[in-house]
């Protein structure tokens, strides 16, 4: 393959790079985007350049016939100098792939195969937001265009095709879908979240996602909990947790993910608040270590209390369900990556076409360079004709065949390497100016 058509990923993820790390070298829109213009501006001959930053992964994508190492002294000292922060870790060592290997890597990534969360549907998305950032760019990258648009393609079909980002693999995905299998609509359901944490959020983001816009946000910190509602856009109602009793009256819905010393829902407060709802059915979801939910509400017939014990044994069955479909998975990313790479090798055919037919005219030409002072005007233009169709003809069978690769499905690469090796092409300067 052309040099100047490869491919290279320097990446870190969560297998090769700790939390920490991971989150001192994260990147926003607007860093990557700054990459990207010190990339085009760079002294090294990087062609095309893409950034794909998610919590879990940055990684950063090339074309560039530069080699791995210095490629990779160029980032680290971009980073220094852009976010003055020090990548040369001695007990992180980045991903490191070029061609065939870094092109599945991404349609690996696209479709959840890489992800923490085996099959985790919002990396597309991700995916998608790299993708386009390098659109709105003013520089022309036609490669990691194609790239990126194969790796959404791959990423939809298994989505689509497979299993493998169905059922619940986490504790906040797998609450919302215990609540989905209990009320089949959540538009005018009323959410009350205990605890404003990490997985509070979560858990608020997955019910949105399904439809659900009226919150309450119980959490002991004004500023946490204030700040948690904020993201509803005023359809949510921060409270403390002294109000919780009061707020069971009217919650369809509780999910618990807080620290506690003691229980924040007694057996008698749950009584108490049945009373009040009338004995209306109420989900109740303790995911909080401890658990902060008093187990007695069990024996609350209108109660169903979950502790995040119930929700394991969900994500259990529902992981060994979609490692089940890594193989369909697998043979999706290996089909996209075959045209990807039918494709990127059609790219050699058109500039060997040109570069045979550039060095036998020039060969031509220096022969009747030897016979210009030695024959008349006339003669020099009719051997110069002859020349040119006898150059015609010589060709004529090997472009045909270099042509009918040039879409790619008939292309045999080792015919392209051939001509180049058995004509010294890469030798070859062009003509004289």
């Amino acid at each position: 393959m052309n040099s100047e058509h490869t491919i290279i990923i320097i990446g870190f993820s969560h297998k090769n790079a700790s939390v920490e790390f991971r989150d001192r070298i994260s990147v926003n829109e607007e860093m990557a985007s700054r990459f990207i213009d010190a990339a085009m501006g760079a002294d090294l001959s990087i062609r095309e350049i893409a950034v794909l930053s998610t919590c879990n992964r940055t990684e950063f994508y090339f074309v560039s016939p530069v080699a791995l190492t210095e490629l990779r002294l160029w980032l680290e000292a971009q980073y220094r100098s852009l976010m003055n922060v020090d990548i040369t870790d001695p007990d992180v060592q980045p991903l490191m792939l070029q061609n065939e290997a870094a092109v599945e890597h991404l349609l690996s990534v696209a479709g959840g195969l890489e992800s923490m969360m085996l099959g985790e549907r919002q990396i597309l998305s991700q995916v998608k937001s790299s993708y386009d950032l390098i659109l709105s760019k003013e520089y022309s990258f036609p490669i990691l265009n194609r790239l990126f648009q194969s790796a959404i393609r791959a990423g939809k079909a298994i989505h689509t095709r497979t299993n493998l980002c169905r059922g619940a693999v986490s504790v906040s995905q797998a609450a919302v879908e215990l609540a989905r299998k209990i009320f089949k609509s959540f538009q005018n359901r009323n959410i009350l979240l205990v605890g404003a944490g990490e997985t509070s959020k979560l858990v608020a983001e997955h019910f949105r996602e399904i439809g659900s816009h009226q919150f309450i946000i119980a959490n002991r910190g004004e500023a946490r909990r204030k700040q948690l509602a904020e993201r509803f856009n005023g359809r949510a109602r921060a409270i403390p947790l002294e109000e919780i009793p009061s707020a069971l009256l009217e919650a369809d819905i509780v999910v618990t993910a807080a620290k506690a010393p003691d229980y924040l829902i007694t057996y008698d407060d749950m009584m108490q608040a049945m009373k009040g709802r009338k004995y209306r059915v109420l989900l109740l979801i303790d995911i909080s270590t401890p658990r902060v939910i008093d187990p007695r509400v069990t024996d609350i017939s209108e109660a169903f209390l979950y502790n995040i014990d119930h929700l394991k044994n969900v994500i259990a069955d529902n992981l060994e369900k979609r490692r089940e479909e890594i193989p369909a998975a697998k043979s999706i990313v290996a089909e996209v990556r075959e045209e990807f790479l039918v494709w990127l090798r059609s790219l050699e055919v058109v500039p060997t076409i040109s570069k045979l037919t550039e060095y036998f005219d020039a060969i031509r030409v220096q022969e009747l360079k030897k016979y210009a002072h030695k024959t008349t005007e006339k003669e020099y233009s009719h051997m110069e004709q002859l020349s040119k169709s006898i150059i015609r003809k010589l060709l004529h069978y090997p472009i045909i065949s270099l042509r009918g690769m040039s879409n790619g499905h008939n292309l045999d690469l080792s015919k392209i390497e051939v001509v180049w090796e058995f004509f010294r092409l890469h030798e070859f300067k062009g003509k004289e100016k």
